[in-house]
Parts: C-alpha cells; sequence; structure tokens
C-alpha cells in the first residue's frame, strides 16, 4: 500500500474528530498519531517521525495558528507539510494558514476524499518524506 510508513499526526481538541480522522487514515493505510492539544502536539513531534500534520485551528489556549508558527518557528520540524482544518469558511482564514507556511486548508465537515487528496499532494510537494 502506498501509504504505509506515512505517519500522521492528528492535532484536534475534539476526540470524535480524532478518532473519525485516525480511523479512516488507518483504513487507507496510514499511521496515526492524535494529539489534544498544541503541548501534547510538540511533545509527539519531539518524539516521533511525523510526515504530515493535519491541525485545528480553533483549539483552547493554544490555537492552530500559533501551533503552526511554533512548528515553523523551529528548524526540525520547519519543512513538515501541515494541513489546516477548521469550521471557518472564510478566505482570510485560508489566506491566514498559507501565509503562516501550511500547505492545505480543509473545512469541516470533513470530505476524507479531500483530506487524502491534500495529504498527498503536501507529500509530494516534499519527495524526500514519501516512502516506496
Amino acid at each position: 500500500m502506498m501509504n504505509e510508513g506515512v505517519t500522521v499526526l492528528i492535532v484536534d481538541d475534539n476526540e470524535e474528530n480524532r478518532d473519525i480522522l485516525s480511523r479512516r487514515l488507518k483504513a487507507d493505510g496510514f499511521n496515526t498519531i492524535t494529539a489534544v492539544d498544541g503541548k501534547e502536539a510538540m511533545d509527539i513531534l519531539s518524539a516521533n517521525i511525523i510526515h504530515i500534520t493535519l491541525l485545528d485551528i480553533m483549539m483552547p489556549e493554544v490555537d492552530g495558528f500559533t501551533l503552526l508558527s511554533q512548528i515553523r518557528a523551529d528548524s526540525t520540524f520547519e519543512d513538515m507539510p501541515v494541513i489546516m482544518l477548521t469550521a471557518i469558511d472564510i478566505v482570510t482564514v485560508a489566506q491566514e494558514c498559507l501565509r503562516l507556511g501550511a500547505c492545505g486548508y480543509v473545512t469541516k465537515p470533513y470530505d476524507m476524499d479531500m483530506i487524502k487528496k491534500k495529504i498527498r499532494e503536501c507529500l509530494n510537494m516534499k519527495p524526500q518524506l514519501v516512502k516506496d
């Protein structure tokens, strides 16, 4: 399976969202790790090889924009693709995601085909991350 060996970090404060994304991505052959907030996400990033992150924007304490900025500021993770997830479907939010260094943006409710397509697009932008 093409997605084997690709680990996706899912960061969302909503347990149901994390569970659905994780189960569906695992069914497609991806490895998944979940985080409930920004602190846990940074701990996971520091301890694991993560190929791509799905990051919710609206989270308590540390929102997705702040976490994305932290990820981009750390030279260890600065090239890791990040796809932002949100219920806010406004052009300015999408523009801010891209300005901060996200490689994609997906709105809720999730279209799993769109998420998988974005993951593949973002990983293809980083050929060294794709394992055959």
